[in-house]
């Protein structure tokens, strides 16, 4: 099996995605003028434009993450709250509280966090209410892999705990059941979620908040990496193997019954 990446090539060889085709023994292509049986949209950007040459290939195969050509904090938050009837993001100038403060561009620095009201926010930054989210007074996120409308596993990810930065070291890692973790109306939500911001293969960041209970999905990330061995999360040789494995199986399944099907004509359309 090959697989064209567009507009551009992955030069990392931690990326999940590479990893998977190692996996599964698949290769791919750096060009479309080379045979290929599918395709991604892949460049490792916050924003990302159409593409004519992919808008014309998804007519007669899958293109992975296609539509998904905005991954900013306020665009996931907006989605959030389009699916799930709340998000994360406050107005600093008149919410009282800690707050997380972002780049609104995907993975660029490691935020901080501010005690609000403030009278000067920076628009370049988005600011988040803090939400508390601990396993037996650890500090926690959820890791969740998406693959064509699925949710193949989870990680769990204890971290230390939060005080000037948002991205403490991760201390540990565990793989858990999606079904251990999210009830079955939350995981058709995050799934809804997928669709809306048109992903089919990355990753979530999501916080169960510790007073409600309710999900905030953070971030969303299309090229997710860490596959390599100097993997930060700090997993073991053997939860890396049987993640791979998992993902791995999800992919070619995927693969084999022709997901992803395109959402979006070119230009907008149903």
């Amino acid at each position: 099996m090959r697989v064209l990446f567009h507009p551009e090539f992955p030069t990392m060889e931690g990326y999940t995605l590479v990893a998977l085709l190692h996996e599964l023994d698949w290769q791919g292509v750096l060009s479309a003028d080379e045979g290929f049986d599918i395709a991604v949209h892949w460049a490792d950007r916050t924003w990302m434009d159409a593409d004519p040459l992919l808008d014309a290939l998804a007519a007669r195969m899958p293109v992975w993450n296609i539509d998904c050509t905005d991954i900013s904090k306020r665009h996931v938050d907006a989605v959030q709250r389009a699916i799930f009837g709340h998000g994360a993001e406050v107005d600093p100038r008149t919410w009282h509280g800690r707050c997380a403060v972002k780049a609104d561009e995907n993975a660029r620095g490691r935020g901080g966090v501010v005690d609000c009201p403030i009278d000067d926010p920076d628009p370049r930054m988005v600011y988040q209410r803090l939400i508390p989210c601990t396993e037996q007074g650890r500090t926690v996120n959820y890791r969740v892999p998406v693959i064509a409308g699925t949710l193949p596993l989870c990680y769990v990810l204890d971290r230390a705990p939060i005080v000037e930065h948002l991205k403490t070291e991760a201390t540990a890692c565990r793989l858990v059941e999606t079904a251990d973790l999210f009830s079955e109306d939350e995981q058709h939500a995050i799934l809804a979620f997928c669709d809306a911001l048109g992903l089919d293969f990355g990753e979530l960041d999501v916080l169960r908040d510790d007073a409600d209970g309710r999900l905030y999905i953070i971030d969303a990330n299309k090229t997710p990496a860490g596959m390599g061995i100097a993997y930060r999360h700090r997993w073991t040789p053997a939860q890396r193997r049987e993640a791979l494995r998992r993902l791995a199986e999800a992919f070619a399944r995927a693969v084999a019954e022709g997901r992803p099907v395109r959402r979006r004509q070119p230009g907008g359309g149903g």
